[in-house]
């Protein structure tokens, strides 16, 4: 496994995602003002981005969801629920309009 950095940050900093990966730099970013478990889900799945080769964004996504929510399945569950949440439903809305 290969090393990399997790920082914990603010709501602002992040907003209005929960957490990023940056497979350069080998850094993850998690939003510190999250409940523990959605914040372990969260860094579970950023980690899996690190190492994913897949190009298509929402492929990489359905991948790190999976492999994070069976690790942490309560943390799965919660951060699906703040998701509801209509910045984050507006967020996911652009991702799709702009195919990021």
């Amino acid at each position: 496994m290969k090393l990399f950095t997790t920082t914990y940050t603010s709501k602002g900093y992040l907003y209005p995602k929960f957490g990023t990966a940056n497979s350069g730099t080998r850094t993850v970013c998690v939003r510190s003002d999250l409940p523990e478990s959605v914040k372990n889900f969260i860094l579970s799945h950023e980690i899996y981005h690190l190492d994913d080769p897949a190009r298509f964004w929402i492929w990489r996504e359905i991948k790190a969801n999976i492999h994070a929510a069976r690790k942490h399945p309560i943390g799965f569950l919660r951060c699906a629920w703040l998701s509801m949440a209509p910045y984050r439903i507006a967020f996911y809305i652009r991702r799709l309009m702009r195919g990021e």
